[in-house]
């Protein structure tokens, strides 16, 4: 099976590593329980190899890694974000050839798999089949799949390389809360435990996470669990022209505010994702010709925040007439690129929820349906899917005069692009 070609030291039920106490390539390892940073990808691997934690930088976001057979490891992983065990874990491998002997597919997904991987990795793309033998349980969460993906930076990948293993790499920070775009995210998420952070000079330049997308070969279909670095609408194209047998469907977002009693197949699917530490909204502005304030009043479930304490985050310049109202001001793209601002986010969240003494909420823009102009359109449903998680659904109205209101956010529905 494809599970022999795993070498026996790395499968499940190897003794479990111990934490170095070491200096490891002149860092001093985590003798006080505390995270350190590193720059020496040898380093770096020796730590990973003798079951230490490494957060590494990618073109998506900072990722937390663990050896992928190493028992303890991924616990700790688990334990140090605070990630239920229902909420599976992406293998990150270096290429197609350490990504195989982990999946279960037949010749033809195996085709489809090897097409994807040829035309989209290294790239922000994850790819879901049914899991190896030797995949441990806690990795895939017991449902039998997993999900594989080789990023796109040259620091991954040469970590990667060096320590001769495929890695799990959640986003490195607590779980829930915004992914980290620097290597001080991370120590500000997890710096109170005893992992390295490898830095680098420029990463995550994508700003948000992969899409993740499940070779279905019952459904003959590519089905696309979460949205992210690669748009559906170009994962579409590609199928068309070059698997016109298999569909692309889009799940929808899970409403559940909490971790599910069953276990989810890919990462990232609840509905509270994303999020600052500071209550978060999706704000409707006004249309053209506004809406009766009574109509609107009738969906008020409780008072609301005031623009004057809340830290405003705007796209395409929409919302700038309130700049001067709102407590704080950023506009993740003013000239409404999707792509930048897509970029831009987890960057800004984390300065909405730190940098303004006072401030009470975050209003994000509503890009579900813009009005005007957008670049890099393809773009846009990964952003607007990031900013509804990172809101956990809620979303406030702007009345006539400016008051804010409560109202309750449309429920996304699954989709298939044609």
């Amino acid at each position: 099976t494809a599970g022999c070609l795993i070498p026996c030291y790395l499968r499940r039920g190897s003794p479990p590593s111990r934490h170095v106490s070491r200096l490891i390539g002149g860092v001093a390892a985590s003798a006080a329980r505390r995270g350190q940073y590193v720059d020496s990808i040898d380093a770096a691997a020796r730590a990973l190899r003798d079951g230490t934690l490494v957060a590494f930088p990618t073109e998506t976001v900072f990722g937390l890694g663990a050896h992928a057979f190493d028992d303890a490891a991924i616990a700790n992983v688990f334990a140090f974000k605070g990630r239920p065990p229902t909420d599976p874990l992406i293998v990150h491998v270096p290429d197609l050839a350490q990504a195989e002997p982990l999946v279960s597919l037949s010749p033809r997904g195996r085709a489809l798999m090897r097409q994807l991987a040829a035309a989209f990795w290294p790239g922000p793309l994850t790819l879901v089949a049914p899991a190896d033998a030797s995949i441990p349980d806690a990795v895939t969460s017991a449902t039998g799949w997993v999900g594989v993906r080789c990023p796109a930076h040259e620091r991954a990948l040469s970590l990667l390389r060096a320590v001769g293993v495929p890695l799990v790499a959640p986003s490195a920070n607590r779980f829930g809360h915004v992914s980290p775009t620097r290597a001080e995210h991370v120590m500000a998420d997890l710096g109170e435990h005893p992992i390295l952070v490898l830095r680098a000079s420029a990463c995550c330049d994508v700003g948000i996470e992969s899409t993740v997308a499940k070779i279905d070969e019952a459904a003959g279909a590519l089905v696309v669990l979460r949205r992210g670095g690669v748009p559906e609408a170009e994962l579409s194209r590609w199928l068309a022209q070059h698997a016109s047998e298999f569909a692309l469907r889009v799940q929808a977002p899970n409403r559940a505010e909490a971790a599910p009693a069953a276990a989810t197949i890919a990462p990232g699917m609840l509905l509270t994702h994303y999020a600052p530490d500071l209550p978060s909204f999706l704000l409707r502005l006004p249309p053209a010709r506004p809406a009766s304030p009574t109509s609107e009043r009738s969906s008020v479930a409780a008072a609301a925040p005031s623009l004057a304490d809340a830290v405003l985050i705007d796209f395409g310049a929409r919302a700038h007439s309130l700049a001067s109202t709102a407590r704080a001001y950023r506009d993740l793209s003013p000239c409404g690129d999707a792509s930048a601002a897509a970029a831009a986010l987890f960057e800004a969240l984390r300065w909405a929820e730190t940098a303004h003494e006072g401030a009470q909420c975050v209003l994000l823009p509503d890009v579900a349906a813009p009005d005007g102009a957008v670049a890099n359109r393809d773009c846009l449903p990964a952003l607007a899917d990031r900013l509804l998680r990172a809101a956990s659904g809620r979303s406030l109205v702007m009345l006539e005069g400016g008051a804010l209101a409560h109202t309750d956010c449309p429920r996304p529905r699954s989709e298939t692009v044609d």
